[in-house]
């Protein structure tokens, strides 16, 4: 959101600045001469030049056809006239040889050479006949002013100075028509930035509104519910990076209200059952530190319906061979004694696992705990990991199956079942303590990107007060599909959140969940460690 204002403003500064560079060029357009000074120069002494021209021509003609009564007057205005004539011309000699002529184009220096050329011959004509006329050569001053070669050097000579001036007026009105040009595309330009700027402004603010108004009244809106109490509905903000982590933290809070909230309850509930073993059995049913396997990666949880105790349990347990197995079992009932049982199926699993790391054997060892326990039963799941080749063998007393999950955006929900673990044998019972062969062991494979998710049916049969319609799996892997990345740890936050709010905030039923991924390429340094149950919030 930062960057994109930062370039709606740098937007904004270029459009004004291109807009005061434009004034500023029409501003000088506008008061620039149209003309250099040596143009403007050059074109002024061109035309006082030609006025001296005409002005010599008279004072030689009345001149040389003076009488002796006006010859001294007449005398003197032709050399005062001459004398003009001829600075004007030294003036334009120079000009000829000026570094600046180039500046006029080709035509004007040539035609100047061409006029100077035609003066020379002139003052030749005119000094000529001023010799017949101090020389009082009557016949040779008459036959000069008969044949007129004065007259035609003059005539000759002016045509070439009006070509001359009229050059330089052309490049003139070339210039004006240029300058008008120049000024009337920078009003062109002016305008349209105007127009950018003005489309800009709304557009900024339209940005504004969406970008930042709208999404902080969204956010205002869900953190006024959360303290009016209703924790149940999730914080979420599509929008700007920035308020959406402002999102993810409030969300973060209501989750750890809901934690506390929970905890609470679950330590009244538990000072009501009133026994003192409370503490200890629970201690007892919690999962061994996970272990580190390189490639993959684990999350797990429990949440108790009743108390601090649970007759679900879970762990994952290290074997001899290098493989690991993850076991999960729900005992049925709440409260201490189902906790105790508990810990006798746990003991039994883990004792059967170390010995002889086959899920069905494993099963029908701990069947054992319900000889004395007629009016209980268990489901449970073991399943054992290869983590080198990814095979999983597994055994399943009337659990609900076990998932392997892969992303996939081209299915419904964003999240693909690639197996399902379904039961190979009966409820943990005293029905089938010595019926043999009543559980067997099947196989499966995890792929790599794929994860494993093992759970309690406290998950799928989650329901809100006075409903009958259950969560169920589908409503767990929709749920899914939202998040940005399915690890465990984030498949696990998801799938208690979504059970906690479908049935009101409070669970009818212990749910436990253990999700293992099956990472891609990972080496031990980019390995997290997997979770101690033990460490997971309880409620």
């Amino acid at each position: 959101m930062g960057l994109s204002f930062l370039v709606v403003v740098l937007v904004l500064t270029l459009v004004l600045a291109w807009s005061l560079i434009a004034s500023a060029v029409e501003s000088q357009s506008q008061g620039r001469p149209v003309e250099s000074e040596f143009e403007g120069g050059f074109r002024t002494r061109v035309s006082a030049f030609q006025d001296d021209l005409v002005a010599a021509q008279t004072a030689h003609q009345l001149y040389i056809t003076s009488d002796t009564a006006s010859f001294a007057r007449r005398t003197a205005d032709r050399e005062s006239a001459l004398e003009k004539y001829d600075r004007d011309r030294a003036v334009l000699v120079s000009d000829l040889r000026n570094e600046q002529m180039p500046t006029l184009g080709d035509d004007a220096p040539r035609q100047l050479a061409v006029v100077l050329d035609q003066a020379a011959q002139w003052r030749q004509v005119i000094d000529r006949q001023a010799k017949f006329k101090q020389g009082s050569d009557v016949t040779e001053l008459s036959n000069s002013i008969v044949n007129a070669p004065a007259a035609s050097a003059f005539s000759t000579l002016y045509k070439d100075l009006e070509a001359l001036r009229t050059t330089l007026d052309d490049r003139r009105s070339t210039a004006l028509q240029e300058v008008r040009g120049e000024r009337n595309q920078f009003r062109y330009v002016q305008f349209l930035v105007a127009a950018i700027a003005l489309l800009l402004v709304p557009l900024a603010l339209y940005l504004v509104r969406r970008w930042v108004i709208h999404p902080l009244g969204s956010l205002s809106e869900q953190l006024v519910k959360v303290g009016e109490g209703d924790l149940q509905t999730p914080i979420a903000l599509p929008g700007p990076p920035e308020l959406a982590a402002v999102a993810a933290s409030a969300e973060m809070m209501r989750k750890r209200i809901l934690d506390e909230l929970a905890d609470a309850v679950s330590a009244r509930e538990a000072l009501q059952q009133g026994q003192p073993l409370v503490a200890e059995v629970r201690d007892q049913l919690s999962a061994h530190e996970l272990p580190v396997v390189v490639g993959w990666s684990s999350a797990a949880a429990l949440r108790p319906a009743e108390g601090l105790l649970a007759g679900d349990w879970y762990d994952v347990l290290p074997l001899p061979d290098g493989r690991f197995a993850v076991v999960v079992a729900d005992v049925s009932g709440h409260g201490a004694r189902a906790g105790i049982v508990a810990i006798q199926l746990k003991r039994l699993l883990e004792a059967a696992l170390h010995l002889s790391p086959e899920p069905d054997l494993a099963l029908a060892m701990a069947a054992r705990v319900f000889s004395d326990e007629a009016e209980r039963f268990a489901s449970c799941v073991v399943v054992v990991v290869d983590p080198d080749s990814g095979t999983v063998r597994y055994a399943n007393a009337g659990h609900p199956a076990p998932l392997v999950l892969r992303r996939d955006d081209s299915v419904d929900g964003g999240v693909r079942v690639v197996t399902e673990l379904e039961p190979t044998g009966p409820l943990l019972s005293w029905l089938h303590l010595d019926v043999p062969g009543s559980w067997h062991t099947e196989t499966a494979s995890m792929a790599p990107g794929s994860l494993l998710v093992v759970f309690t049916d406290g998950l799928t049969e989650a329901r809100p007060t006075g409903s009958t319609v259950e969560l169920g799996i589908e409503g767990v892997l929709a749920a899914l599909g939202e998040l940005p990345e399915l690890t465990p740890q984030a498949l696990v936050d998801e799938a208690l959140d979504v059970a906690r709010r479908y049935s009101g905030g409070r669970a009818r039923d212990d749910v436990t969940l253990v999700a293992l991924s099956r990472g891609s390429v990972l080496t031990s340094a980019g390995v997290p460690a997997m979770r101690d149950g033990t460490h997971e919030p309880r409620a």
